[in-house]
């Protein structure tokens, strides 16, 4: 109970002003203590003790990965982080509409840099260095007024590269101007190869990192196609579907909806998971090998399992935990399994892109798979 009134209680305040506010309260260790529950899943040689994971944007300066696995999580993504300081867009920038249980920000990448970031990441690693059963992924952009943009992604790769489980790399952000340029073909492979170029020459052990392509929801099917045949072409591990979205509903009821930037929470659960569904089907079609994390509009049990049963490998959140509280991936992780129970599922890998229509996969995950037919 106590951990719903703090809920209350922070987002009554500023929305900038209570983030900073909650990563202070996890440095300082006031979070929940859970008892490990979770839903292990391996994709190719990333093994999962829970596929519930933190998106980007919440730990943007890698301040709190090793308190975020006390709340039942099983991996988290830092960052973005960009090879400079960068205080991001003007204040205001970030905008909770909470009739909606959504936010908007137009942030900018405001992060302490490459550095500051190599710092935190190295104390990090001396606990708990890669091979650790919570695994962190290193999401990386590049800074507003870069003049070569591209070697931004190969500097953040050479740099961070032997800290990360994996490698995210952001071509979607809409908070950045031309940033979704780079998810056109000969942009898209050239970004891919100076990432691969910065792992090649890293201190990391493992030259084949795993890089996974964090793409927008805004794009048309055969962009959609475009990116994925350049992730196979290019052995990237897999994408995340998706970021934030521009497009803004008719019947959002807050008064700050028309505000500037990009929309996440519920409202962006629908057109995600399409973008989702429609990636699931190009890649089973095409028999490419393709992991996927669904990022969008994940607040409870059954829009997770929405999540996977469209084809989702690994699900990530955080506009929830803002108005859930910490003890959201508890809940969905308890939730799944009874859904799991219902359905006679041992092993999660087994319903992960089983159902092709949103619409049906919301239907079993509120009524089974009983009177399903695929």
């Amino acid at each position: 109970m106590i951990w719903k009134f703090i809920t209350f209680f922070v987002r009554r305040l500023d929305p900038e002003i209570a983030h900073k506010i909650t990563i202070k309260f996890f440095k300082l260790g006031l979070h929940p203590r859970l008892n490990k529950i979770g839903i292990p899943i391996n994709i190719g040689n990333l093994i999962f003790k829970n596929f519930i994971g933190v998106a980007a944007g919440f730990d943007k300066n890698a301040e709190v990965i090793n308190k975020i696995h006390f709340l039942n999580f099983g991996f988290t993504e830092v960052g973005t982080i960009t090879p400079m300081p960068q205080y991001g867009n003007p204040k205001p920038r970030v905008f909770r509409l909470e009739k909606d249980r959504a936010i908007i920000n137009r942030n900018g990448f405001n992060n302490l840099g490459m550095l500051q970031a190599s710092k935190k990441l190295e104390d990090y690693r001396k606990k708990f260095p890669i091979g650790s059963s919570f695994l962190v992924g290193i999401n990386i952009g590049p800074n507003k007024d870069s003049e070569d943009r591209f070697s931004d992604y190969k500097v953040l790769a050479k740099n961070l590269s032997k800290f990360a489980d994996y490698i995210s790399i952001n071509v979607s952000s809409p908070n950045t101007p031309n940033l979704r340029e780079f998810q056109n073909k000969e942009n898209l492979e050239k970004v891919i190869n100076f990432v691969k170029d910065g792992i090649a020459t890293s201190k990391t052990f493992n030259k084949k990192l795993p890089i996974f392509l964090k793409i927008a929801p805004d794009i048309n099917y055969q962009t959609l196609k475009s990116i994925i045949e350049t992730a196979h072409s290019q052995k990237i591990f897999g994408l995340i579907i998706s970021n934030t979205t521009l497009d803004r509903e008719r019947n959002l009821k807050s008064k700050k909806s028309k505000e500037l930037g990009g929309l996440s929470g519920k409202p962006l659960f629908k057109k995600s998971t399409d973008i989702l569904s429609q990636a699931n089907k190009i890649i089973k079609n095409n028999n490419y090998k393709l992991f996927l994390i669904a990022a969008g509009g994940v607040s409870d049990s059954k829009t997770a399992y929405v999540k996977i049963l469209c084809g989702a490998h690994l699900v990530q959140l955080y506009s929830s935990l803002t108005f859930e509280g910490p003890l959201v991936a508890n809940q969905i992780i308890s939730g799944i399994l009874k859904l799991m129970k219902r359905d006679k599922i041992e092993n999660i890998i087994d319903i992960v892109g089983v159902i092709d229509n949103p619409k049906e996969a919301m239907s079993v995950a509120i009524n089974g798979f009983k009177n399903y037919k695929s």
